[in-house]
């Protein structure tokens, strides 16, 4: 029996697929889901992809974060990719907004997922969570 095959997908390849703009790349990526979607590859999305795909929604593509907050939630509901930490993402989209951005929601669901602390110097974090701090 042979292994199956593991492909991890980068930010550009994630954004062809979610924005359908780049038609050749649009469909390569599609045949890469449907092959996971039949079981004969594993599609992996490392964490920091899904940062990345953040930063390039709102800085290059003038997403609103509710706008933004919608496509991550995409991703995470389909089952033929595998993202890093997907259960932190699943929590911290309920509280990303404008005034804490994703890094830190995402901060704190690690540590609270770890059983420790968040230590943070931030006040809006420090607020938003109760977090330890000096």
């Amino acid at each position: 029996m042979s292994k199956m095959k593991v492909l991890v997908l980068d930010t550009n390849t994630l954004l062809r697929f979610l924005l359908d703009d780049v038609l050749s790349q649009t469909k390569e990526i599609r045949k890469k889901i449907e092959l996971a979607k039949l079981g004969k590859i594993k599609l992996v999305v490392p964490q920091i992809v899904v940062f990345e795909i953040v930063y390039a929604l709102t800085k290059e593509y003038g997403f609103k974060i509710e706008e933004v907050i919608g496509v991550l939630r995409r991703l995470l509901i389909n089952k033929d990719l595998q993202i890093q930490d997907e259960d932190i993402f699943e929590q911290t989209l309920r509280i990303f907004s404008k005034k804490l951005s994703l890094a830190d929601c995402f901060i704190y669901f690690f540590a609270k997922k770890n059983n420790a602390e968040l230590f943070t110097f931030d006040k809006n974090l420090q607020k938003a969570f109760r977090a330890t701090s000096l």
